[in-house]
């Protein structure tokens, strides 16, 4: 299952419970020291798989003028001119929603990719299998 340029009412409840594990996860990091709101999904897809759902996700992030700590108090307001960072999600969740794997890479926009898309796909690809029979591949 997957959409395009859509809003959190068309998510999955998936790629929501996705979506909030990306955003506490990126929230963790030490650089980060301001909270961000996530400002537009681009795409999700959830596919199921035996040992769980891999939900893989791609949205904007703008910074708010909260601290990092808060970043989940709703009046934590985006700022006009705040940071833009664009994400890769890859989360996999088993059948009670535990995560199973994790990958979340939210590059500045203005960044030149340092890293390779194909490093961010391999690694999203393992998170994928992640909790899976490795013989039935």
């Amino acid at each position: 299952l997957g959409t395009m340029g859509l809003g959190r009412a068309e998510l999955t409840a998936a790629q929501l419970r996705g979506l909030q594990v990306a955003l506490e996860e990126f929230h963790k990091h030490p650089p980060v020291q301001w909270a961000f709101r996530e400002t537009g999904v681009n795409s999700a897809m959830d596919t199921p798989f035996p040992a769980g759902t891999f939900v893989r996700l791609e949205f904007k992030l703008q910074q708010t003028s909260c601290r990092k700590r808060d970043w989940k108090k709703a009046e934590c307001k985006v700022k006009p001119n705040g940071r833009k960072r664009k994400c890769l999600a890859c989360i996999k969740l088993n059948s009670e929603d535990k995560v199973l794997g994790r990958m979340v890479h939210c590059p500045i926009e203005t960044q030149v990719q340092r890293e390779p898309e194909e490093r961010q796909e391999a690694q999203c690809s393992r998170v994928e299998r992640a909790g899976e029979d490795p013989h039935s591949y």
